[in-house]
């Protein structure tokens, strides 16, 4: 075999193992929803009660349910009040904004970034069948720039991931 033969094979390998791998790599990121098969084909409809709040910042368990019935409402399932066929609760319990990174600024260190954490049981129960889908605690978290941003885009970056969180965890069981 000659040299520019061995090399076109080589670059036609490589080029074959780098899709397969960008290919693996790319279904691995797939970000769970409840839109598809993967609950109980009985559940359509789904109650999101207020959740509690067990923290000391206001409006925390508002800003939880609000975001978790956005998502929900992206999903194949319906909201409903009364005779829902699953409902997700919960409770906040944690919610910390503290310093995350800091910097250097000669003889004194300031903070650059923060880190807002929420945190939440939450209870994912089928109804109709009165069973727990999914119960357990829920982390989330948010950085933000304290040079350009606030506490409350950290607060919402918190909040999103963990509505994110607690829908993979409800789906994952499945």
């Amino acid at each position: 075999m000659k040299m520019k033969d061995f090399n076109k094979t080589c670059q036609s390998f490589i080029l074959t193992i780098t899709l397969c791998l960008l290919t693996l790599l790319l279904a691995s990121c797939k970000i769970y929803t409840f839109s598809g098969s993967t609950l109980p084909g009985h559940i359509k409809t789904v109650m999101i009660p207020v959740f509690a709040n067990k923290t000391l910042e206001p409006g925390i368990d508002d800003d939880v349910t609000t975001e978790l019935s956005k998502e929900v409402l992206k999903s194949q399932l319906r909201p409903a009040n009364n005779d829902a066929d699953a409902t997700i609760s919960g409770t906040v319990t944690r919610y910390v904004n503290r310093p995350h990174t800091f910097g250097a600024g000669g003889a004194e260190v300031n903070v650059e970034q923060y880190i807002v954490q929420v945190s939440a049981e939450v209870e994912f129960f089928d109804n109709k069948k009165q069973e727990s889908i999914y119960k357990g605690t829920v982390s989330g978290e948010g950085i933000y720039l304290f040079e350009s941003e606030d506490e409350a885009a950290g607060r919402e970056k918190a909040v999103k991931n963990l509505v994110e969180k607690i829908i993979q965890n409800s789906v994952q069981i499945w």
